[in-house]
């Protein structure tokens, strides 16, 4: 299930990065971490930035956000987080689509690790702009024809049901 983070799921959160191996904490936050940074939490449960989870048994097992870049009206950050065990099922994929649709921006930044990831964003989205620095790249996707996909989908009632997660 995905669904908008709530302010109360602070330990979840946490007991989720607490089951991502130190690779999927590198990816996300460009070092390994064993907690969310402070601010950044913060912004999240208070709604600063739009965030959604999603959630397999009563726990959280991916977290996406969108925010503002402060130095850049106007310009928007996807960050997200999936638990490894659901990787490589389309959770990320799809709870960024759903985040984004329910957030209303149309065009984003993100900064990606180069794994496959990045060949589908580039493949699929309409890239505006592209910085490379080491072995990262920082993207802005034009990201309304993903938006617009997610909702015919899910108007026609084709939505996917089928995400299992992988052996633990």
């Amino acid at each position: 299930m995905i669904r908008v983070l709530a302010p109360g799921d602070a330990d979840a959160l946490a007991r989720m990065l607490s089951r991502c191996s130190p690779m999927t904490s590198y990816r996300r936050f460009h070092g390994v971490v064993t907690e969310f940074p402070p601010g950044y939490l913060r912004r999240c449960l208070s709604g600063e930035h739009v965030a959604m989870v999603a959630e397999e048994d009563a726990e959280i097992v991916a977290l996406a956000s969108v925010g503002p870049v402060f130095e850049e009206p106007g310009v928007h950050e996807v960050a997200m987080i999936v638990e490894d065990r659901w990787q490589s099922k389309g959770l990320g994929r799809e709870l960024v689509v759903t985040l984004l649709a329910h957030a209303g921006v149309a065009v984003v930044r993100m900064e990606v690790c180069q794994t496959s990831l990045l060949d589908y964003l580039t493949r699929s989205l309409p890239v505006v702009a592209s910085h490379h620095h080491g072995c990262d790249t920082t993207l802005d996707l034009d990201v309304r024809s993903a938006v617009e996909q997610w909702r015919k989908l899910r108007d026609d009632g084709r939505e996917r049901t089928d995400i299992t997660p992988q052996p633990s």
